[in-house]
């Protein structure tokens, strides 16, 4: 989350979970036990060992805690190169298992009181569900028991392109990818475009397959586009996809992110990438600017999915007309504290304009992705009053005193 307090305090207490770190797997391997301070390449790594992965986070960096409390998070790569700098990592490789959050068993959380709960569905479920994305509202979680599934083999990773010799061979790619009513969910897309000072503007797709087969058909449509300007796509396994990712992603950057969703459609994506375009000529002078968007399909299959592992409380809103939804994150980066807000307007700006044409197309949607969302926007608010009202109730039978609301001033809060 890029924004000031979210994960640090000024001239306050900080509470380093990098201790945290157990990784205890069941005889079963049904189960996995898993602390906070762990990043999810470690995570991988050790459920490799035993043939095994679950759908945490695209990059290694990022960490297993605010990605499950925040449901998913969709992680940028600041320097993921010269021509791709600001681009994508991303949120899950496996979209038959939903979100994160989805796949959590239980939580251990110690509440502001001090006292120590172990919350499952049938213990404590009001909180189980709370905290399903309901971000760091409620307690500090110091462990997360998640279950993970079998995995080998994955084949995928990053295809660039030059952008106006490809940009409709893309979007047209990426629209019928979302919207193929025969989905494959072994696949899984996603699109950055990106403004490279040095060549103009790029695509990068990052195609993952979660069989060792090499360019699967239901992928052609995006490793069939030409001109490309490189191909990293290989067979490995996940945790050196997710370690590669982190590595290309080095820290010290000035960032912001925002989030917004809409129906898949074709005009609506066109609409997206004229006012990408627009928007460069107000930052393209930045010093060591990075600034990118992120597309990331959620086909009916995903919903699904997520409906059948339990449900959570992003409420995704499902489209009247049966469609396929986009998530859409900004990855903007730079280096110089008197550029924040040129570079803080220009990103608003951008905002607002991908959701005004999405509002006169007919595709807009509520849904904000809390963990990538601006501290202008109110994602809590879009998961919808009913789920807002039951976050309210929960966090005042936990945290009456509001410990979490108050005096914990990061993120994104449940009374605002």
């Amino acid at each position: 989350m890029a924004q000031a307090n979210a994960a640090n305090i000024q001239d306050g207490v900080t509470i380093d979970l990098s201790g945290l770190n157990q990784f205890i797997i069941s005889d079963d391997k049904s189960l996995a036990t898993v602390g906070p301070g762990l990043r999810w390449g470690e995570v991988y790594q050790k459920l490799e060992a035993y043939g095994l992965a679950f759908p945490g986070g695209r990059s290694g960096q990022v960490g297993v805690g605010g990605y499950l409390l925040g449901g998913m998070s969709i992680w940028k790569s600041p320097n993921r190169a010269q021509a791709n700098r600001g681009l994508t990592g991303g949120s899950s490789y496996f979209i038959p298992h939903g979100f994160g959050c989805d796949n959590v068993a239980a939580y251990q959380i110690v509440l502001a009181s001090g006292t120590i709960l172990t919350v499952t569905a049938s213990t404590h479920g009001d909180l189980f569900k709370a905290l399903k994305g309901g971000s760091s509202n409620f307690g500090i979680v110091t462990s997360y028991v998640i279950r993970p599934f079998p995995l080998g083999g994955i084949w995928g990773g990053n295809m660039n392109y030059l952008a106006e010799a490809t940009v409709d061979q893309q979007l047209k790619a990426f629209n019928e990818f979302a919207g193929n009513e025969k989905f494959d969910t072994n696949a899984a897309v996603q699109m950055s475009i990106a403004f490279a000072p040095s060549i103009g503007n790029v695509f990068v797709d990052q195609a993952f397959y979660a069989l060792p087969q090499v360019n699967p058909p239901a992928l052609q449509p995006f490793t069939n586009i030409q001109p490309q300007a490189g191909n990293e796509t290989a067979l490995s396994t996940l945790a050196p996809f997710a370690i590669a990712d982190a590595k290309a992603s080095p820290d010290g950057s000035r960032q912001m992110t925002w989030a917004l969703s809409f129906e898949n459609d074709l005009q609506t994506l066109h609409a997206l990438y004229a006012a990408f375009n627009a928007s460069i000529a107000s930052i393209a002078d930045v010093t060591g600017i990075g600034w990118a968007v992120t597309l990331e399909p959620l086909p009916i299959t995903f919903l699904q999915g997520s409906t059948r592992l339990g449900g959570n409380l992003l409420n995704l809103p499902t489209s009247p007309r049966g469609n396929a939804l986009v998530l859409c994150d900004s990855s903007f980066s730079w280096t110089n504290e008197n550029d924040t807000t040129t570079v803080r307007n220009a990103g608003l700006k951008l905002l607002n304009d991908i959701n005004t044409s999405a509002k006169q197309l007919g595709t807009y949607n509520e849904w904000i992705d809390i963990n990538h969302a601006d501290i202008t926007q109110d994602p809590i608010a879009s998961f919808g009053p009913a789920n807002k009202a039951f976050l309210q109730v929960t966090s005042r039978k936990y945290d009456p005193s509001g410990v979490f609301q108050n005096q914990v001033p990061g993120g994104f809060k449940v009374f605002p």
